[in-house]
């Protein structure tokens, strides 16, 4: 094993930010859209693969019987329109009649297709939000992720905002893509068959040219098609810049209110205020330059629009004036040539939605494959990362472990030691030391160099100095990461009495917001208790009581110690107020030696 030498440690490293540098990103091959649908498509291997598979079957069978629909509507207008000018009360009662049949089926079509729809939206993203949170929220991954290189931020919002869009949109967009291309394929049938054929004669040269309208709109569509392509480009980057910058807005407000208190005690509403400003700034710039860009495609889209409903009655009203078509038949070509336009618009007309949907699918799939990345490369050491393991036998071993800190300084330098199962040692080291070797022993920190070996078999049990206090029942807070149900009532009650918390007896199956209601020293204490709850083989704790008195840190350690008399407890501190109940004090010297 490659030892670091603490006067190139520093130059090797250097700062986090610099060696973070040095990581490029995993590939993923592939563009964001196809390995976004591979993801959802995942979904069919899971148990909800039937009822999935239920949805979407419903979801085409539904878009099948709009497309006929609207094909069947088009025939009725080409009768009703006859019939009007043929002056038939009879045809003109049949076809109101017909009319509301059609109507009705529509409208049952329609409900029923979107209460698919909505349901398979929700199976989606119930799929896409587990699949995240399992990714991400495992094996400390969560919190490796902020010492990553990636772009990880905002989790918050791309775990919900983003991957409701995704899921929501891909919906709608792949049923209204079969709906445009069924639209396609029935209406260029109803333009071959009604349009007739287009004689052309140039010199003593006579043209027949089929199904006419089929070929113009073709031409039409394509030539706006493209056009509205070219100029709506920038609208994809436009959109992703903006939503990153929502994002980090959401982000600073979040913190601000996170932060509310030691804000005000502070008084620095002032400067918090000009930072949310700066953040809302970067979004009222993307949000213009998104207008930029939607200006210039509502400008092409409208025209286009206005040009479709008259192109087709335009180019046929000679016809119909030589008596060559019926005035039904003109109306049921102009339905059938806005029909195909409309299926040939698809791309154009939903940019601005795609340009949204990529880039929200964009950053589901940073964080998403961030995540996994981690998962894959467990196991694996890099330059300038601490190798862990846990495969080494029952003890713990730290070989020749350097840490640095962000700023680059060496705080800990080929330190080595050897913990015994059953053994109390006290590791006494500056505050930042202390900090940066807790992290790395919990694989939270991978930046340095060396060796740590911890206990194979067991689960350590880490203890921070502010432990985590979700928002739930306080008998749920005090058996995290088990279950309360596996404790009894007297057993949680005789802990909270040791460790100082008799007067939240009452409070035990009270669900309320702990960090906020309990005072640190309190939260420090049910971090105390909840060790002697889980009763681990191996403790490692960071200046867990730091926020009560000496004399009462040395009565919970004690109670502590009692509680668990054949585990191994490894204390790292920069308070030596406990050093009496260890077996073994290390002392780190200043600057990690």
């Amino acid at each position: 094993m490659q030892v670091d030498d603490p006067s190139t440690l520093r130059e090797r490293i250097g700062q986090r930010s610099a060696l973070r540098a040095r990581f490029p990103e995993r590939p993923h091959p592939g563009p964001a859209a196809m390995r976004m649908l591979r993801l959802l498509a995942t979904i069919f291997l899971t148990p909800a693969r039937w009822r999935a598979t239920t949805l979407v079957v419903a979801v085409v069978t539904a878009t099948i019987c709009l497309a006929l629909l609207a094909v069947r509507l088009a025939s009725w207008n080409a009768d009703f329109f006859d019939a009007i000018e043929q002056k038939s009360w009879p045809g003109l009662v049949r076809q109101s009649w017909l009319f509301l049949v059609i109507v009705a089926a529509t409208a049952v079509t329609q409900a029923a297709a979107l209460q698919a729809k909505r349901m398979l939206q929700i199976t989606l993203r119930t799929h896409l939000t587990l699949a995240m949170l399992d990714g991400w929220m495992a094996e400390g991954r969560q919190a490796r992720l902020q010492e990553m290189p990636h772009d990880n931020a905002n989790e918050d919002g791309r775990v919900a905002e983003d991957g409701r869009v995704v899921c929501e949109m891909v919906v709608d967009f792949l049923a209204s893509l079969l709906y445009a291309v069924l639209q396609f394929v029935l209406f260029v049938g109803v333009l071959w068959l009604t349009s007739g054929p287009l004689r052309i004669t140039l010199g003593g040269l006579a043209l027949t040219l089929p199904g006419h309208m089929v070929w113009i709109s073709l031409v039409y569509a394509g030539l706006a098609a493209t056009v509205t392509v070219w100029i709506g480009h920038p609208l994809v980057r436009a959109t992703n810049r903006r939503q990153g910058a929502e994002a980090a807005f959401r982000a600073g407000l979040v913190h601000s209110a996170t932060h509310a208190g030691a804000i005000a005690l502070a008084r620095a509403e002032a400067d918090e205020r000009r930072r949310l400003s700066r953040g809302f700034d970067q979004v009222r710039g993307t949000w213009t330059e998104q207008t930029i860009s939607f200006r210039r495609m509502v400008f092409l889209s409208s025209g286009f629009a206005l040009l479709t409903a008259a192109l087709p009655m335009l180019l046929l009203a000679p016809r119909h004036f030589a008596g060559e078509m019926s005035l039904g038949t003109l109306i049921q070509v102009t339905i059938a040539f806005g029909q195909v336009t409309a299926a040939l618009f698809w791309m154009s007309d939903n940019y601005p939605a795609i340009a949204q949907w990529e880039a929200s699918a964009e950053r589901v799939l940073t964080l998403y494959e961030a995540a996994g990345d981690l998962g894959a490369a467990a196991g694996t050491v890099r330059p300038g990362e601490i190798e862990r393991v846990a495969e080494n036998g029952p003890g713990l071993a730290f070989r020749d472990v350097s840490l640095v800190s962000a700023s680059g300084e060496v705080v800990v330098s080929r330190f080595s030691a050897e913990i015994a199962p059953g053994e109390r040692v006290l590791i006494e080291a500056t505050p930042q030391a202390a900090a940066a070797l807790f992290r790395a022993t919990a694989g939270l920190s991978p930046w340095g160099g060396g060796r740590i070996e911890l206990p194979e078999g067991v689960v350590p049990h880490f203890v921070g100095e502010r432990p985590y206090l979700p928002e739930a029942r306080l008998a749920d807070v005090l058996a995290e990461p088990g279950a309360a149900e596996a404790a009894s009532k007297a057993e949680l009650a005789s802990i909270l009495v040791r460790t100082g918390l008799a007067h939240l007896l009452p409070a035990l199956a009270t669900t309320a917001q702990w960090e906020q209601e309990l005072g640190l020293g309190d939260q420090q204490r049910l971090g105390i208790a909840r060790v002697m709850l889980q009763r681990p083989a191996w403790v490692f704790m960071h200046d867990p009581l730091s926020a009560v008195d000496a004399e009462e840190e040395e009565r919970l350690m004690a109670a502590l110690f009692a509680q668990l008399p054949q585990a191994a407890i490894v204390t790292i501190t920069h308070r030596p107020a406990v050093e009496r109940l260890h077996e073994r004090r290390i002392a780190l010297a200043r600057g990690g030696g």
